[in-house]
């Protein structure tokens, strides 16, 4: 987009003569220039703790539109939006609507380089996505807030790339809290906070922030036609999400066991052991009230923080756990084992890798009961296997596959024994039925049961 600038004869003057003005009081203003240190106000701190971790989103996606006589055709669009780095291996937090059906993601950093990010993993209910870029280094993360405390009136700034302007700061308050904020006839934002700071297309998925520079909502949507009213998703119902996002992502589900709970203290946030965990192969079980600073020497303040220093972990491995009880801190070992899985399972997720190429994780029934109450859960994709015949009939991570053939596949053990039917044997095409994005998908496919024969 480009603009016109127009200076009449009369302007110029003017120009001119502020222009000869300065010239002559340059040395006096000089003399005078204060410290910039002391125009540093709240606002500038939070800034500048938090926009190195912000990053900017492009990409084009093709969408379809109507004409006037009916007739539809397809039109390929530039879309932008922000995201969040939270973990300096070069994982993002961003909208789902920013990145859906997006075949190039690109994310330009703070410091103006750019790289071409993978979508890992999403949740339609709250548009939130996981998204990851390499990492030739590490990366500056964000600071996590906490929304269960926050005040209308109180100042809130927002970090975006609205209309394609990188890093654009814009400033506001919180206006209301706990807004439920439809967005059509079958989607609806839930518990969302509402700001007056400009937000525009281009700052979805961007942090809002409070005046220590930590995120306390995830911008999410404006209303349209509005001025001055924009929501956000309230941060502690984000980190959750994030949480199960990253969890996902592993290539072996684990299980740590442990129910945390945030809480803060002075303005710090901690992470607290809800119940009792007794291992008999554990020296020092680790109690209910116990608070873990550290997880393999990272230091935790949310249950994300702990999946994302287990992420690279596989069942069986030693965590290496810093436990604060009391006025004591201790090391703590803790053995990590397979997530509800069997060699059983671990069977049927090799064997659903090589013929379909999906890895997959259930799904509770409040996932899939909105789109069909006949549904009773899922299992969601986590990974594609390039090549495959899920890839190449364009299955994505994030979708849920809810039957095979005439079988609902709630569970592994549901797709275990549809793996081993003489129907699916026979490697003819079968029907999966899907979800994406609350839309009911239907693809036949051709299973690679030759690899394994």
């Amino acid at each position: 987009m480009s603009f016109r600038f127009v200076i009449t004869s009369q302007s110029l003057l003017r120009l001119t003569c502020v222009a000869v003005g300065l010239s002559l009081s340059l040395g006096t203003v000089s003399a005078q220039a204060t410290d910039p240190s002391s125009r540093i106000s709240p606002i500038v701190r939070a800034i500048q703790r938090a926009e190195a971790a912000v990053v900017s989103i492009q990409g084009n996606k093709v969408i379809a539109t109507a004409s006037s006589s009916g007739a539809g055709s397809k039109q390929e669009v530039n879309g932008m939006g922000t995201g969040v780095i939270i973990d300096r291996r070069g994982y993002i937090i961003t909208n789902l609507h920013v990145v859906e059906d997006v075949g190039r993601i690109e994310v330009t950093l703070s410091d103006g380089s750019t790289s071409i990010a993978k979508l890992l993993n999403y949740d339609p209910e709250t548009d939130l996505a996981l998204i990851k870029i390499p990492a030739v280094k590490e990366l500056a993360t964000i600071q996590f807030g906490t929304s269960s405390d926050l005040m209308r009136g109180e100042t809130v700034v927002a970090i975006g790339n609205p209309f394609g302007y990188q890093n654009t700061v814009t400033q506001g308050i919180i206006s209301a809290l706990h807004r439920d904020i439809p967005v059509n006839g079958t989607q609806e934002y839930k518990d969302l906070i509402q700001t007056n700071a400009d937000i525009n297309p281009g700052n979805s998925g961007g942090p809002l922030l409070n005046l220590d520079g930590d995120v306390i909502g995830i911008n999410v949507a404006v209303r349209v036609g509005a001025q001055g009213i924009g929501f956000a998703i309230p941060i502690d119902s984000a980190l959750e999400v994030m949480a199960n996002l990253v969890a996902s992502v592993r290539r072996e589900p684990i299980d740590h066991g442990m129910e945390l709970s945030r809480w803060f203290e002075n303005g710090q946030g901690k992470l607290m052991l809800r119940s009792d965990r007794v291992d008999d192969s554990q020296s020092k079980p680790i109690h209910s009230c116990d608070i873990i600073e550290k997880v393999n020497g990272a230091p935790v303040q949310t249950r994300l923080d702990v999946e994302l220093a287990l992420l690279e972990s596989r069942p069986g491995d030693i965590a290496e756990l810093i436990i604060a009880r009391g006025e004591t801190r201790s090391s703590q070992s803790l053995q990590l084992k397979a997530s509800g899985s069997s060699n059983s399972e671990a069977n049927v997720a090799k064997l659903a890798w090589e013929q379909i190429g999906i890895r997959v994780v259930p799904v509770t029934v409040s996932d899939v009961a909105s789109i069909n109450e006949d549904y009773r859960g899922g299992l969601r994709i986590t990974e594609v296997r390039p090549g495959s015949p899920a890839a190449r009939n364009r299955l994505m991570v994030g979708d849920i596959v809810v039957g095979i053939m005439e079988w609902q596949t709630v569970s592994m053990e549901n797709l275990q024994w549809i793996l081993a039917s003489s129907n699916f044997k026979q490697g003819s095409p079968s029907k999966y039925y899907v979800i994406r994005k609350r839309q009911q998908l239907m693809v036949a496919m051709t299973p690679e049961v030759a690899r394994v024969r």
